[in-house]
């Protein structure tokens, strides 16, 4: 077999695939930083149980609920309290909303918490939205199984979109220390 009878193939199917993987920060670095000084965030949310693959749509109701309520929603926050590799998936538990001003006020089903300053290790990714958490996660466990350690709960993800549409945000998993 000829190299050139797979030059089409490559050009066609995999070199696109590889750009677009590239593009969404598929190959972008985790960087983890341990002794983080993070917060305090005031945050407005709704209580999840259940699979955390409808996170987005729980986290579209909050935008919808703040935006009624001329309440210009922050970035995104996922306090998540359940390690998905432990925990059945109908019995997950996670918050899920947005930043907001200090001093904010909103109406149920939508609910206000604050998260003091704390130390946390972090790790920052930027990456898809879709993507950014298991690759934050995935360095998160390699450090921590490098240190004799796991995953520990509950994690706060912060992400930040970017200012282009050509570009991906940011996502910070903060983890107690």
């Amino acid at each position: 077999m000829s190299f050139k009878r797979f030059i089409p193939f490559l050009v066609a199917f995999v070199l696109p695939l590889l750009a677009v993987y590239a593009w969404w920060g598929g190959f972008n670095r985790v960087e983890i930083s341990p002794g983080q000084m993070r917060g305090p965030y005031t945050y407005a949310y709704v209580e999840h149980v259940g699979d955390y693959a409808k996170l987005p749509d729980q986290q579209a109701k909050v935008e919808k609920a703040l935006l009624a309520e001329h309440i210009q929603p922050g970035h995104a926050i996922t306090v998540l309290y359940s390690n998905p590799d432990m925990v059945k998936v109908g019995e997950r538990r996670a918050r899920v909303g947005y930043l907001v001003p200090e001093g904010s006020k909103v109406r149920d089903p939508v609910l206000l918490d604050r998260i003091p300053a704390r130390s946390v290790l972090v790790a920052r990714v930027r990456s898809a939205v879709l993507m950014a958490p298991s690759k934050a996660y995935q360095a998160l466990d390699g450090y921590l199984q490098g240190r004799g350690q796991g995953i520990r709960m509950p994690t706060v993800e912060i992400y930040e979109p970017a200012n282009s549409v050509l570009a991906m945000g940011t996502l910070t998993v903060e983890m107690p220390e």
